[in-house]
């Protein structure tokens, strides 16, 4: 059997966009099961943006699809509850066959009998316990839909922070190559200062000694860089040998200093959309009717019946005779009213009222947990720009030191000693600025995903 849900786009635009084409926004469209577990249809790109990203994991992840495949579920409740208000109809048969062992005179020691009917039930009314649980069953629907909304935003801030890592791994490369570039040259010269006389073989050995390390620096730089990949490729499920090309993104000093909003004002847009803090308020809704329906048990209950039917016995008329003669049709109403059910009712009243109270807890939780969120990621952001800033002057400082460290080293003024210690400094600052500069970008981004809902890379 085909299982196929229709629902507007506006419910789940980000999660349905690998399926609807060029639909309308404004026109529902039709998802079956087969659709959601098909193989992509996206084109993998040569060279991979954050934007491409996003709609590859928003189109084929594993998470996305049995998300949709929990909104099928949904539709088949939905489809469920509405089909309890249809009628019951079936139809009954009874074939017997009786032996008298010891028959009076006259009787015959073996009867067959049969009988025939059709019969039909429909409940009128219950207490409107239908009606409860045809809303409840749609609210729950709009909370698969909210859960695939969650499964969005889990993977926008999963791939913001991946392709963030892959931005700074390039760029400890970059500077690892640049470091060996120049541990080189400083051991050519010192090897030329060796075979001239002008500075020790120990010298030259420690100076080489640093020249290795950088290089093996390099290797590990070259390896965070592709486990940088690895970690993206798997948020996206491209597989083990898939080889991954990453466009490279510039942010310039205004990305680290820009401003974000106010943590009171990133607090109240991002408690508004969130989608679990959404989903919560919808839950409130399906307390209030498990209370409903709870009390639905002091209710009475009202019910249609109705049947047609015949019988048949041995040892009269023929079969078909009997069957015209003993033809019947019968219609009838049943009304059960509740007396005492040994307080279950009150029992599930109490316990559904006990549930109910389980939102207000929950939205507390979800709220603190959000506001938690929010002041970790304004104080990792301030602490970043802080030390960013700091970073541009240390890095200046290093780097004038190395600069007259190796002039100085030249002339034979200061020991490889010296040497190396300005060298390992000036490395040092430039992957602390690069790290605090990636910090800060990741927190402002985060923030402005907050209070925005949309990630610009």
């Amino acid at each position: 059997m085909k299982v196929t849900s229709t629902y507007p786009l506006l419910i789940f635009p980000a999660l349905l966009s690998p399926f609807i084409g060029n639909a309308q926004e404004s026109k529902p469209t039709e998802l079956s099961a087969e659709m959601v577990v098909a193989a992509p249809t996206m084109q993998m790109p040569s060279v991979w943006t954050f934007d491409d990203c996003i709609n590859w994991a928003t189109a084929n992840t594993t998470d996305i699809r049995r998300t949709l495949l929990n909104i099928l579920q949904a539709d088949q409740d939905i489809a469920s509850a509405k089909d309890a208000w249809l009628p019951t109809v079936g139809f009954s048969t009874n074939q017997s066959f009786t032996n008298y062992p010891s028959p009076e005179k006259g009787m015959n020691a073996n009867t067959y009998g049969s009988s025939y009917g059709i019969n039909a039930n429909w409940t009128v009314w219950e207490g409107n316990v239908r009606k409860y649980r045809l809303e409840s069953s749609k609210i729950l629907q709009r909370q698969q839909a909210l859960a695939g909304e969650d499964v969005v935003k889990t993977l926008k801030l999963g791939i913001l922070q991946a392709y963030l890592n892959i931005m700074y791994a390039k760029e400890a490369v970059t500077i690892a190559e640049q470091t060996l570039e120049v541990s080189t040259s400083q051991t050519k010269r010192a090897k030329r200062l060796m075979e001239s006389g002008r500075t020790s073989k120990v010298d030259y050995a420690q100076i080489e000694s640093q020249m290795a390390q950088d290089s093996y620096n390099l290797v590990q730089a070259r390896s965070n860089l592709k486990n940088a990949k690895m970690n993206l490729k798997k948020i996206l499920e491209l597989g083990l040998d898939y080889d991954m090309e990453i466009a490279d993104v510039s942010f310039p000093d205004s990305e680290i200093t820009q401003p974000v909003p106010s943590k009171s004002e990133t607090f109240s847009i991002a408690s508004a959309w969130l989608p679990g803090i959404r989903s919560n308020e919808l839950n409130k809704e399906i307390y209030a009717n498990d209370v409903k329906i709870a009390k639905a048990g002091n209710k009475p209950t009202i019910s249609l019946s109705g049947g047609i039917g015949s019988d048949y016995n041995s040892g009269g008329s023929a079969w078909g005779t009997q069957m015209g003669h003993n033809f019947n049709e019968n219609i009838g109403v049943n009304i059960s009213i509740p007396i005492f059910d040994g307080n279950s009712t009150k029992r599930a009243v109490a316990k559904a009222k006990l549930a109910e109270m389980e939102y207000d807890l929950t939205k507390k939780t979800l709220l603190d947990d959000l506001s938690q969120t929010i002041e970790s990621l304004y104080i990792d952001a301030t602490n970043a720009k802080a030390k960013y800033d700091s970073g541009l002057i240390q890095l200046e400082s290093t780097r004038l030191t190395d600069d007259l460290v190796n002039r100085q080293f030249e002339l034979g003024l200061v020991n490889p000693q010296e040497l190396l210690s300005a060298h390992n400094n000036l490395l040092n600052a430039k992957l602390e600025l690069l790290q605090s500069k990636y910090m800060a970008i990741l927190a402002n981004k985060t923030i402005n995903y907050y209070a925005t809902k949309e990630v610009v890379m």
